[in-house]
């Protein structure tokens, strides 16, 4: 038996053996103990080897110490001659720039193309790009290279008007003899040195201005130029007039030595989203309110094609605008604290949005914040809730909300602790220092207050829907939602689907489906970060409508996998751009058929009056149309 084994196991090696596989991992084995060898006799670094052929590596100490070269960049380290000695002094390093988000330099004299033009720093912006057009073919394309002072002076030389000195009119003479006596004659302002820097441009030219050179909207330049104006003037009382030039009326144009200065205080250091930041902030604040948005979007409906018919409803572009600013602050300012901080702007999309709606001549084409059919439906819902037009919404007006959707539960959570947009920034509410003193009446859903609600309601999938419901399911506001805070809401849910007919489904499976869906990170209770994991972007919004929206829970326990394919491959980008457009299309049909039907009224109403006329005539009493008395 043992002989009988003893063979076996022979024949096994000699077949593993003759396996080119593992003759060529023993080749392999035999060749890397030779180079292992090797290298510890020539005391080489053993330990990166080992790393790369998968092994650890040796212990320090076995390890010999190499040390470490120094690399010194190529602009710090000192140029050699051909004989490869250190020349003495070196150059200059070259000049930095500032850091920002630009690809061109942004200072006012920039560096003027540095391969062309080295070692001219010292020469006039003029001159430089004399010769720059004079000897490059390409002068074209590197004209837009230039530094924005030879651009603003271009734009300023083409759109503005110099000072006169004797004309006939004498408003222009009074505005260039104020020019010169406050700016030009005073010692101290270091922005107008010569005549062209008197050279202004008008409040009706200066578009050309905000878009090229501020790169800001071109409907920003009426409150641009007033903020250059403002800051211009508090420069000049403060430093130009030794504090006590409170009293001088300053010229109301802004010149080319006012954007010099404005360019370098305000624009110059600072990345596009801090400029944009910075224009609609108050200067002694750092943070934006409702109120800072309010010139802007005026600029906007006087500006934009799109928004023209509203030109004779002053009514509906103050509501316009308030919808248009809550909805900005529903997303960017997520702590719905009513104060938008540079850091919430560099997170947003605002800037961008901002310059889509200056560019795209159809306004519902901007679905973020700026779309006039979005208005539509957020003001006609309110309206239509709102019966004794006192622009408030009670608890009674919200319960009748998507045809008696939602709970009286959740409807009094939402008047209780949901949270509201400008609460925060109320002046009656707070002091001095920024403290709440006193909290806005809970009694009532102002129109602000409703277009966060029904943002939430309609697209539960954002991130500030998410943190809305949780904080109204949340009620002991331990930042958990727990089994028994969940079962007391769905209690509700499971009497309106009886009374209703509906197939009741018990809370447990209820739950446990939800859980499957989103994936908590504890099965015990659920936190927000649940909510917005990227795999629950779509499903997040179904646990809430489980909770305290019953036609929205039961059309997900009905819903159609091809119904649902269909909507997550059309065009809308979320489900509140969707609801939107199907709910703007049922406002519109049924604004025509009101249309319809009061003209049939004024027809039948236009027959009548004629057949009265007739039978009057046919009895001999026409005459005069006057009253007799």
């Amino acid at each position: 038996m043992v002989a009988t084994t003893s063979i076996k196991m022979d024949e096994l090696l000699a077949s593993w053996l003759g396996s080119d596989t593992i003759y060529e991992n023993i080749m392999r084995v035999i060749e890397t103990q030779k180079q292992e060898s090797t290298t510890n006799k020539d005391g080489g670094n053993a330990s990166a080897s080992a790393v790369e052929d998968g092994r650890p590596p040796l212990s320090p100490k076995m390890v010999k110490k190499i040390p470490k070269k120094v690399e010194i960049p190529s602009f710090f380290a000192k140029p050699k001659d051909a004989e490869g000695n250190p020349q003495i002094p070196p150059p200059q390093p070259p000049k930095r720039r500032w850091s920002s988000s630009f690809t061109e330099d942004q200072t006012w004299n920039g560096v003027y193309m540095a391969l062309t033009n080295e070692g001219r720093e010292n020469e006039s912006p003029k001159s430089l790009e004399q010769d720059s057009v004079a000897t490059d073919p390409t002068a074209v394309s590197q004209k837009k290279k230039v530094c924005i002072a030879i651009q603003a002076k271009e734009i300023f030389t083409e759109l503005g008007t110099a000072p006169p000195i004797r004309v006939a009119d004498s408003q222009q003479q009074q505005l260039g003899g104020a020019l010169r006596r406050y700016y030009l004659q005073n010692t101290k302002d270091e922005y107008h040195t010569s005549e062209e820097d008197l050279i202004y441009i008008p409040l009706e030219r200066f578009e050309r201005v905000t878009k090229e050179l501020c790169n800001f909207p071109t409907f920003f330049h009426k409150p641009l130029y007033e903020r250059i104006l403002m800051l211009w003037s508090t420069h000049y009382h403060l430093n130009l007039t030794g504090g006590g030039g409170d009293g001088v009326q300053l010229p109301p144009v802004v010149t080319y030595g006012i954007f010099h200065y404005y360019w370098k205080k305000e624009m110059a250091p600072y990345d596009k989203n801090e400029r944009f930041f910075r224009l609609l902030k108050r200067p002694d604040v750092e943070y934006i309110t409702r109120d800072d948005f309010f010139p802007y979007i005026k600029e906007l409906l006087n500006d934009h094609p799109g928004l023209e018919f509203l030109s004779n409803h002053a009514e509906f572009q103050d509501k316009y605008a308030v919808t248009v600013i809550t909805r900005i602050f529903y997303s960017v300012n997520l702590c719905h604290s009513g104060r938008i901080t540079s850091r919430q702007i560099r997170k947003s999309n605002l800037l961008s949005v901002f310059q889509q709606v200056d560019e795209e001549e159809d306004i519902n084409k901007v679905t973020k914040y700026f779309s006039y059919e979005h208005f539509y439906v957020l003001y006609c819902r309110f309206w239509e809730l709102d019966h004794d037009r006192d622009y408030k919404i009670t608890r009674e007006d919200l319960l009748k909300y998507g045809e008696h959707s939602l709970s009286h539960m959740i409807v009094d959570r939402i008047f209780d602790a949901a949270p509201r947009p400008f609460e925060g920034s109320d002046p009656a509410t707070v002091d001095e220092n920024g403290n709440v003193v006193a909290k806005v009446s809970r009694n009532y859903l102002s129109y602000e207050d409703f277009i966060f609600f029904m943002l939430s309601e309609e697209d539960k999938a954002n991130e500030f829907s998410v943190r809305y419901w949780f904080t109204c399911i949340d009620v002991d506001g331990d930042d958990k939602l727990n089994n028994m805070e969940m079962r007391a809401f769905y209690a509700v849910q499971l009497h309106r689907m009886q009374c209703m007919g509906h197939e009741v489904v018990p809370f447990e499976d209820m739950l446990c489906q939800m859980m499957d869906m989103i994936k908590p990170a504890n099965t015990e209770y659920l936190v927000v970060e649940d909510f917005l994991q990227p795999h629950c972007s779509q499903v997040s919004g179904a646990l809430f409508d489980a909770l305290f929206n019953v036609n929205k829970y039961v059309m997900f326990e009905q819903r159609d996998p091809f119904l649902e394919r269909q909507k997550r491959e059309d065009e809308f980008e979320t489900d509140w751009d969707r609801f939107a457009c199907i709910d703007y299309n049922r406002l519109a049909m049924e604004e025509e058929a009101r249309e319809e039907e009061a003209m049939e009224v004024d027809w039948v109403t236009m027959d009548e009056e004629e057949e009265d006329a007739d039978e009057y005539n046919s009895l001999g009493l026409s005459g005069s149309s006057e009253a007799p008395f």
